[in-house]
């Protein structure tokens, strides 16, 4: 009897195997995607993939000769790309560069993603082939990728298989990049000792460590570009990881903005302390623009809602900046930050608007937009006002499409906004009131 359940069980694991996991999620243009619903009388690909990994791209130009020419007779795609916040900025204009007219999904939690984690997807490209009316299961891995891709899905469409070429990308191998100075520079600090481990930081991130911020009355005459550039240039501080990958076990730096508003206190934002997803083991590290290292000693606060943490700082050497609440709409704003690994990058622009992310007076959903650039790298750097204070930090971007282009129908694109979302200072500082009382 025990035996028939067994084997009963494994039936039925094999069957349910064979069934595409559904699911209900919102695409980069801000519709509902029903799946695999929504694809009935299809013969569907889900694709993982990320703007960020080298295979996945080398396997586009075959991907949009087969779904352009396969599409009329029941081919369709649907990308689930595993971008974190950090790089998700980038899909848009990268999807539209490459021809990839086909829906994209992406919640910005990389490895994290939830559909990654409902496919048990531990590397991509990954692909599975889908029946849109019955949900079945049709193939999956390497049938998908190569030589392999038209023929999979031309027997899917019962379609004769028409021993089209592979279309292999053109795109020259870059040449290796050269090792980042920064690398060599964070083994000899972490070496002397004193900075925080990925284990403390994410113990420290649950229960903040209690401690006292005096921060610098604001200044209330504006100043030249020039004098704020040099203002921001002198509180500004790179903040991240010195890690070792679990995938290559070599030492990598994965760092943003961070600045100081007092001699031993630094703001960033909450998740640039995130650890990245393949770290193994790694230290929190702080450098300013000389390249000189502060370590990190406690979390003073950790807010994900509001994406703020402040943190206490050894050693001397930080040039604090003072923070202004009482921002008006059209107000001057500048940036200095390292957008896309491009150091020391000044830009200005205006407050455009004031929202709450869930409509109501929470402190921690209070947001800004701004027209200042930036780009992954940014998060956690600083934005000033036209007398030198700080007004917010660099949280994300968002960007929408009201349409998408579509090379089949030959609809263009439409109206791209891009809005560039700032934690206000008057958040910042409940959060540094809270961290006070907590320390009385």
């Amino acid at each position: 009897m025990k035996r028939v359940l067994l084997i009963l069980i494994l039936l039925a694991s094999k069957l349910i195997a064979a069934e595409a996991a559904t699911f209900e999620a919102a695409s980069t243009a801000g519709e509902k995607v029903r799946f695999p619903q929504d694809y009935k009388g299809k013969v569907v690909m889900l694709d993982f993939w990320a703007t960020w990994c080298g295979p996945c791209i080398a396997e586009v130009p075959n991907l949009t000769k087969v779904h352009a020419d396969l599409q009329p007779k029941g081919f369709e795609i649907l990308g689930i790309s595993l971008d974190s916040e950090r790089t998700q900025d980038r899909l848009a204009q990268f999807t539209q560069d490459k021809g990839m007219t086909w829906t994209q999904i992406c919640d910005g939690k990389g490895w994290e993603a939830e559909l990654a984690k409902l496919y048990a997807v531990r590397a991509i490209p990954a692909c599975f082939l889908v029946d849109g009316t019955t949900g079945k299961l049709l193939a999956k891995g390497t049938e998908l990728r190569g030589a392999a891709l038209r023929p999979t899905i031309e027997k899917a469409l019962g379609l004769p298989v028409s021993h089209t070429p592979v279309v292999k990308s053109t795109t020259p191998a870059a040449a290796p990049s050269p090792p980042d100075p920064l690398l060599a520079k964070a083994a000899e600090a972490v070496k002397s000792g004193g900075f925080m481990k990925n284990e403390t930081v994410a113990a420290q991130m649950k229960q903040p460590k209690a401690g006292r911020i005096t921060l610098l009355p604001p200044a209330t005459t504006p100043v030249s570009s020039r004098e704020i550039a040099r203002l921001a240039r002198e509180g500004h501080l790179r903040g991240g990881w010195y890690y070792r990958c679990t995938k290559c076990d070599k030492m990598h730096l994965n760092i943003a903005g961070a600045y100081a508003i007092a001699s031993d206190v630094v703001v960033t934002a909450n998740h640039v302390l995130e650890p990245p997803a393949t770290l193994k083991e790694g230290w929190f590290i702080l450098v300013n623009e000389r390249d000189e290292f502060f370590a990190a000693t406690a979390v003073l606060a950790a807010d994900a809602a509001m994406d703020a943490a402040l943190l206490h700082v050894t050693g001397a050497g930080l040039k604090p900046l003072a923070m202004r609440a009482d921002v008006e709409l059209g107000d001057r704003a500048f940036c200095y930050s390292d957008p896309l690994k491009h150091r020391g990058y000044f830009s200005d622009g205006i407050v455009n608007r004031f929202y709450s992310l869930n409509n109501s007076k929470d402190p921690a959903q209070q947001r800004i937009n701004v027209s200042t650039d930036w780009a992954q790298g940014s998060s956690g750097s600083c934005v000033l006002d036209d007398c030198g204070n700080v007004i917010g930090h660099v949280a994300r971007i968002q960007t929408f499409n009201s349409n998408p282009p579509n090379k089949t129908t030959q609809t263009p694109a439409g109206t791209t906004l891009v809005l560039h979302e700032a934690i206000p200072a008057q958040a910042l500082m409940h959060l540094i009131r809270q961290t006070n009382d907590a320390a009385k």
